[in-house]
């Protein structure tokens, strides 16, 4: 890896400033993958008469997707991709960071959880279920990895907190 001032990961595209004199990153303080060649390919790109490198990750599970691959060489698909993304989490009342990359996640809908489809588990100190159906919970979506990843609703978080809050009350 070059010793630059700033990089950019190559796994999630976050620049990474370092400080000279700690010296590079070892690895990706946002998504914690490693940052030197290994796993990295270097494919060089005839673009007319310039002969420009690009570097991708490269991975034993498969390939990671950039932004560039899902766009198709497109910057403008790209650009009002975002100008989307940012338009409806202005209207999002909650926006979780995403586990993967940090990036905001979007709110995607509600799912409902019904008795036959969840078996509760009953903890030997509460002695009944502190969750159980029916219940909502919210799914939201990363705009930049895709990874989903599911909230429980304001409501059935209340729900919880009073029935934990209840059981000790009553000892």
């Amino acid at each position: 890896m070059e010793e630059n001032e700033n990089t950019f990961c190559p796994w999630c595209q976050t620049e990474i400033v370092w400080d000279p004199e700690i010296g590079p990153e070892e690895e990706c303080p946002h998504c914690f993958n490693e940052l030197s060649d290994y796993r990295s390919l270097k494919i060089a790109v005839s673009d007319g008469d310039n002969e420009v490198e690009d570097e991708e990750p490269a991975s034993d599970v498969g390939k990671q997707l950039s932004n560039d691959d899902l766009w198709d060489d497109e910057p403008e698909s790209e650009d009002a991709y975002r100008e989307m993304v940012n338009q409806c989490m202005d209207t999002q009342l909650e926006a979780p960071d995403c586990a993967a990359c940090r990036e905001l996640m979007l709110f995607a809908g509600t799912q409902n959880v019904k008795n036959k489809h969840f078996t509760p588990v009953v903890p030997q100190a509460l002695g009944v279920p502190f969750l159980s159906g029916p219940f909502e919970y919210h799914v939201y979506v990363c705009p930049s990895c895709f990874r989903v990843e599911h909230l429980l609703s304001e409501q059935d978080r209340k729900t919880m907190i009073d029935r934990l809050t209840l059981k000790k009350e009553q000892k």
